[in-house]
């Protein structure tokens, strides 16, 4: 039954490939464009790739093996959830949440980098990847029951933190799928943050033709079907368990020596692998960006959005209209990297330098007093 739905979908759900492992504004959208390394301002003298190898660098890992303190706790809505914790004695820190097929190996650069910025880290593992437990039946189908279980988990770990009695200034920075996670988060629950940057925030997953409304009543269907016959989830048509893709076919990124840094984390830990998305977890998914855009209004600090210009995986579409709807915070920013892929925390460096550059940049105002919102 399976192999049949898989062939009679096919023709319709092919478009969703590219997901694997992938009103007045209060600002114009900027555009940034890319610059030769050679002219580059790394004004916050940022790691880069000529320091990389294949495995980021054993300057990177030495401060990853020494800083980074492995914590987990039950989750609410079932299941072990895995953190990182990063202090140095900062008096800022800044809350990680992830994209989908990530885990917190994936971060050690920026860890890095924002650790020498100033700022504590930390890094929760979201359900279902990573070293969190795994769900959907076996360990690498990308599954999650209700997308709001993720933000029930975020609320947990960020609840536990204590930020506002320990740190002056606290910030949240997520990527991808955790920017859906953390845009809910901001928009339902009482939280510490005083500004938030989302990066290639997926409002609005790259369906190809396929409008919406049908990709919701096929993963649907196909995921109701799929529970008459077995306990396990249903992967989304032509995709399956982890298979390491080739930088050359790879949508993610252009930076050779990232693309191979964050591909060997998951060579040396097998046990954090993941293969492709489930029918529930694009259903899920679908439903919750549209959430997530027609409730930003409800965002009550500044916000920053970076795309990129050659991002495949994510549309401009959702993350325009998303922007568009955080309508009372007059620091609220919206930028485009032009030439970066979805993985902008992995660029190249004329990429992801600028990008990091605006981050910092902004987080900097905050804590200057200079970024306000209005309700």
């Amino acid at each position: 039954m399976a192999y049949f739905l898989r062939v009679l979908l096919l023709p319709f759900l092919f478009t969703l490939l590219p997901i694997v492992g992938q009103a007045d504004t209060p600002m114009l959208e900027s555009t940034l464009n890319s610059k030769l390394d050679n002219s580059l301002d790394n004004k916050y003298q940022l790691n880069t790739e000529a320091s990389l190898d294949s495995h980021f660098s054993p300057v990177i890992n030495a401060f990853w093996d020494k800083h980074a303190q492995i914590k987990t706790f039950k989750s609410e809505v079932g299941g072990t959830i895995n953190t990182v914790h990063i202090k140095t004695g900062s008096a800022s820190a800044i809350v990680i949440s992830q994209g989908r097929n990530e885990s917190v190996l994936k971060y050690k650069e920026l860890a890095f980098d924002l650790s020498h910025q100033g700022y504590d880290v930390f890094l929760i593992d979201h359900r279902g990847q990573g070293f969190s437990s795994r769900l959907g039946g076996d360990a690498h189908r990308g599954h999650v029951q209700n997308f709001n279980d993720y933000i029930t988990d975020l609320t947990t770990f960020v609840n536990s933190l204590q930020l506002e009695r320990h740190y002056q200034s606290r910030f949240i920075l997520a990527h991808s799928m955790g920017s859906a996670i953390g845009a809910l988060y901001l928009e339902e629950q009482p939280h510490p943050f005083s500004a938030a940057v989302l990066l290639s925030p997926m409002f609005s997953i790259n369906l190809g033709a396929l409008p919406v409304f049908v990709a919701k009543v096929i993963t649907y269907i196909s995921n109701l079907i799929c529970r008459w016959f077995s306990d396990i989830a249903c992967y989304a048509p032509g995709v399956g368990p982890y298979k390491q893709t080739p930088f050359e076919h790879n949508v993610l990124t252009s930076s050779s020596k990232r693309f191979l840094s964050s591909s060997n984390t998951f060579n040396e830990t097998p046990e954090t692998q993941l293969g492709g998305p489930t029918m529930r977890w694009i259903n899920e998914s679908l439903f919750a960006t549209e959430k997530a855009i027609q409730n930003a209004s409800n965002i009550d600090i500044p916000i920053m959005v970076i795309k990129g210009g050659a991002d495949t995986v994510v549309t401009e579409q959702g993350q325009d209209a998303f922007f568009a709807n955080t309508k009372h915070c007059k620091g609220n920013k919206l930028i485009r990297i032009e030439g970066a892929r979805h993985e902008l925390l992995l660029e190249q460096d004329q990429y992801r330098i600028p990008a990091i550059n605006e981050v910092l940049d902004f987080f900097q105002q905050s804590q200057q007093g200079k970024l306000s919102c209005i309700k």
